[in-house]
C-alpha cells in the first residue's frame, strides 16, 4: 500500500475523502483530511507525519495563491469544523474562536456586543486561522493595527501532533506571548493554528467615509502621510483612475466631534466628498485583483520618502495600484492577457525587480499563473532572514508536513 492508501485506512471515510483534483498552483490534490476536533487533528498530523506525506491547511481558501508553488502536496487539510465561536467577553472586549471560523460571522457577532474585529482581510471568505496565517491586511490596518497587535493567545498543533499554546486570554497572565509572532504570516507552515484568541475594538462613535478623485498622481501620494495621521483616520487608500490618476478613499472613526474636524480639513485641503457606501469595498476588491484573469499582483514594503517616485514609476509602467501611505505597502498589477505568455510574465517581473530596487523596497508576489511562479521565489527575503526561517521549520516541521515549499526560500 501506498503511504496515501495507508493514511486512508488508518483515518477513515469519515476523516479521509478523495475527489477531483484541486489545483494550487499548478499541483493537483485529490484528497481531503476533514478533521471535526483537536484530537482528530492531532491525530490526523501524526499520521501524516508517520506515512511521511504532506498537507495544505485550508480555510476558507480565499488566499490560496499566495507562496511558492508546493514542492509536494498529499491532501488537503479542512479546517472547516473549527468554526466555533466559544467564548465573547462584551465586558472585557475579547473573544476566542476556533480558526475556520469566518470572519464575516465573528464581525458580526461581536459587532452586537459593540465592538469592532480588528481584522480588515480584503477577501470576503477569510477565516480567522488565514488571516493569522496570512497576516492579512486591509486598508482599516491603519487603524486596527496589524495582526500580530491583537492576537492575545493561540492553540496550534504540531506537525508531531502535540498540542500548545501561547498567550492567552489577557496578555498580563501569558507566557510565550511573542511565540504567537512566529506563526502569524508564516503560511501555516510551522503548526496549524485550531483556535484564538482576539483583542477586540470599541465601535466608534461616528464612520464617515470620504473621497478626493480624480487626483494628480505624484501629489496626492506624497500628502498621503500626512492624512494617514490625522487622529480619526483609519484607512487611507489610493487606487487607480484612469491613465495616470489616483483616487484617494479615506475612512475617519472615532468620537464625533474629531470625525468632523478631520472631516472639514480635509474638504478644506483636497476637496474631498462623501463617498459612496461602498468605496472601501472598492479598494477590497482592487487590492485582491488582478488587472487581467492571469495577471500578477505584488506587493511592496517601502519607505514613506519612496513611496511618491515609486507609485509614479509604477504608474508609467503600466501598473494598476492599490497603496496604503500609511502602512507603506503598495499593490501593483499587471496584465498577462494569455494563459502562457512568458514573456509578459518576465516583464513584469523584470519591471518589478527594476522599481523596488530604486526605491529600496522589499516585494511579495502575492498572485501569478503557476507558469511565471515555477524557478522563481515569490518572497524576497534576504539571507539571514532565511537562515533563521530554515532553522525554525527544521525545529517546528522538520518531516515538511505542513506546505512543503510554499514559503520563503521554498520552505
Amino acid at each position: 500500500m501506498s503511504g496515501l492508501e495507508q493514511l486512508e485506512s488508518e483515518l477513515g471515510a469519515a476523516m479521509f475523502e478523495r475527489h477531483d483534483p484541486i489545483h494550487i498552483d499548478g499541483v493537483a490534490v485529490c484528497s481531503t483530511l476533514r478533521p471535526v476536533d483537536a484530537d482528530s487533528l492531532s491525530h490526523a498530523l501524526a499520521a501524516l507525519q508517520r506515512h511521511g506525506l504532506s498537507a495544505l491547511p485550508r480555510g476558507g481558501g480565499s488566499n490560496a495563491e499566495l507562496g511558492n508553488p508546493p514542492s509536494r502536496a498529499d491532501a488537503m487539510l479542512s479546517l472547516q469544523a473549527f468554526s466555533e465561536i466559544d467564548e465573547f467577553d462584551a465586558a472585557e472586549g475579547v473573544c476566542h474562536a476556533g480558526s475556520g471560523t469566518p470572519l464575516a460571522r465573528l464581525r458580526e457577532t461581536v459587532s452586537a456586543g459593540g465592538w469592532d474585529l480588528p481584522f480588515d482581510a480584503p477577501n470576503a471568505r477569510a477565516t480567522l486561522g488565514g488571516a493569522i496565517a496570512t497576516a492579512a491586511i486591509g486598508p482599516r490596518a491603519l487603524g486596527y493595527g496589524l495582526a500580530r497587535d491583537v492576537m492575545l493567545g493561540l492553540e496550534v498543533i504540531l506537525a508531531s501532533g502535540a498540542r500548545t499554546h501561547c498567550g492567552g486570554r489577557v496578555v498580563k497572565n501569558v507566557t510565550g506571548y511573542d511565540l504567537a509572532k512566529l506563526y502569524i504570516g508564516s503560511l501555516g507552515t510551522l503548526g496549524v493554528v485550531e483556535a484564538a484568541w482576539v483583542r477586540l475594538r470599541p465601535k466608534p462613535e461616528c464612520v464617515r467615509v470620504l473621497e478626493m478623485p480624480d487626483a494628480a498622481c505624484h501629489d496626492l501620494a506624497e500628502r498621503g502621510v500626512e492624512i494617514s495621521r490625522r487622529d480619526s483616520v483609519r484607512a487611507c487608500a489610493l487606487i487607480s483612475a484612469g491613465r495616470h490618476g489616483l483616487r484617494c478613499v479615506v475612512e475617519c472613526a472615532g468620537d464625533e466631534s474629531v470625525v468632523a474636524r478631520d472631516e472639514t480639513w480635509l474638504a478644506e485641503a483636497f476637496g474631498a466628498e462623501t463617498a459612496q457606501d461602498d468605496a472601501l469595498l472598492d479598494v477590497h476588491r482592487a487590492q485582491r485583483s488582478t488587472p487581467a484573469p492571469h495577471g500578477m499582483r505584488f506587493r511592496l514594503a517601502i519607505l514613506p520618502s519612496e513611496m511618491p517616485n515609486c507609485i509614479a514609476a509604477l504608474v508609467r509602467a503600466g501598473a494598476r495600484i492599490v497603496a496604503y501611505p500609511g502602512l507603506n505597502l503598495i499593490y501593483a498589477g499587471f496584465s498577462i492577457e494569455a494563459a502562457d505568455d512568458r514573456g509578459a510574465s518576465d516583464l513584469g517581473f523584470r519591471t518589478i525587480s527594476e522599481i523596488a530596487s530604486a526605491a529600496r523596497a522589499e516585494v511579495v508576489c502575492e498572485s501569478a499563473p503557476p507558469f511565471a511562479k515555477r524557478e522563481r521565489d515569490v518572497f524576497s527575503a534576504a539571507p539571514g532572514a532565511l537562515a533563521l526561517m530554515r532553522a525554525l521549520k527544521a525545529r517546528f516541521d522538520p518531516h515538511g508536513v505542513f506546505n512543503p515549499g510554499r514559503f520563503a526560500g521554498g520552505l
